[in-house]
């Protein structure tokens, strides 16, 4: 079968949604699909594990500024994203946000089914998602309505959709996965000796760049509390521009207790989530975050706030911790309580790998397939 998966940005761009599109490529590849990426970003091949195709469409400039569905904006970028599926021929399209690619989509009547997936700026009022920008809700409502499902990745993406007048049985509820070999095999690396911390501290990990949503200054005013009471804790958080976060360490007279890491990616990256005594995260708003898929696959005990994805995800007291979003005390004694058991971490390890079962790629991107074309 020919699949399409249709999706603004794609990789080297990093992102929860450009990675989610990767997976399932590259699991449809595995299945024996022919698949091809279609983005405004590139045209490349850039990850060394890709086994799908990419193909680039064209975007007019000014369209970010004006509005992707503003003439002549959206007619210019349609009539290309035609072509280019008149050539591929697909038999079905996973389009990746409701805006602008669903919307395009559903413009264009592509013949073939085709699901839509929100990622979270195509359905949040925030500052950073689209609705805050334009006013789009009858064109997602649309685009939503006439595709042959829209999946939500989280109960919270359901909500969002029903409170703009999608149809209930037009929503298909379907997480995220993740790549499950990867996060449980044993890799070489020692994360402290990389990061220069002495080998008896215990390890607070949060992955992710630095976003509003991220919420790290909680994070680190919450783990103040920590260090206060706990000298062996130490924390890390890996991520592009999680140092801004510096001088307020130096404010809070915790530099020598949290290392800020730009980046670590592949068996580095895996290594850091083994080596991590707790998972946190301390976000004030995420629609399914795939770090919180990854701890659970690499079977970290986790601290997360009590929001959409890490609530599905996380159920306080069976395979981890959840306390409201800017609780510091409330982050600071989950925090304590898991580095101070040890037991406790070994049960919530238990029970991460356990739930992990359920969110494999393989698993996830056949029941795309079926909400597509009943496969």
């Amino acid at each position: 079968m020919r699949i399409a998966l249709i999706i603004p940005s794609f990789l080297p761009a990093t992102g929860g949604a450009e990675f989610v599109v990767h997976n399932l490529a590259l699991e449809w590849g595995k299945q024996g699909h022919q698949v091809c990426v279609f983005n405004w970003l590139t045209a490349d091949v850039t990850h060394p594990e890709a086994n799908y195709a990419v193909s680039r469409f064209k975007l007019l400039r000014g369209a970010p500024r004006f509005g992707y569905h503003r003439f002549p904006w959206s007619g210019y970028t349609k009539r290309d994203i035609r072509k280019q599926l008149n050539v591929f021929g697909p038999d079905c399209i996973s389009a990746h946000m409701a805006y602008p690619t669903g919307y395009y989509l559903e413009g264009l009547m592509p013949g073939c089914p085709h699901v839509i997936t929100c990622h979270g700026g195509d359905l949040t009022k925030f500052d950073w998602g689209f609705r805050k920008k334009y006013p789009i809700d009858s064109i997602l409502r649309t685009a939503l309505e006439n595709c042959q499902g829209a999946i939500a990745i989280s109960s919270f993406a359901r909500n969002l959709m029903e409170e703009l007048g999608v149809s209930p049985d037009r929503i298909c509820d379907i997480p995220n996965g993740v790549d499950l070999e990867r996060f449980r095999k044993v890799v070489d690396f020692d994360l402290k000796n990389h990061l220069g911390i002495s080998q008896e501290k215990q390890i607070i990990l949060s992955v992710g760049r630095e976003h509003p949503q991220k919420a790290y200054a909680s994070g680190i005013r919450a783990f103040s509390e920590v260090a206060a009471v706990h000298p062996d804790a130490h924390y890390v958080l890996i991520g592009k521009g999680t140092s801004a976060h510096a001088k307020l360490c130096e404010a809070l007279k915790i530099v020598d207790r949290v290392t800020f890491c730009d980046g670590l990616y592949g068996e580095d990256l895996v290594g850091a989530y083994h080596q991590a005594d707790v998972f946190f995260s301390p976000s004030i708003w995420e629609m399914m975050p795939l770090v919180v898929l990854e701890a659970m696959a690499a079977g970290r005990p986790a601290v997360v706030t009590n929001v959409s994805g890490s609530q599905d995800l996380v159920s306080s007291g069976d395979n981890g911790l959840v306390v409201e979003p800017g609780d510091i005390r409330g982050m600071a004694e989950s925090l304590l309580s898991l580095l101070s058991s040890d037991g406790l971490r070994d049960s919530f390890s238990r029970a991460m790998l356990e739930c992990s079962e359920n969110y494999s790629w393989d698993r996830i991107s056949r029941r795309y397939l079926e909400a597509c074309i009943g496969e």
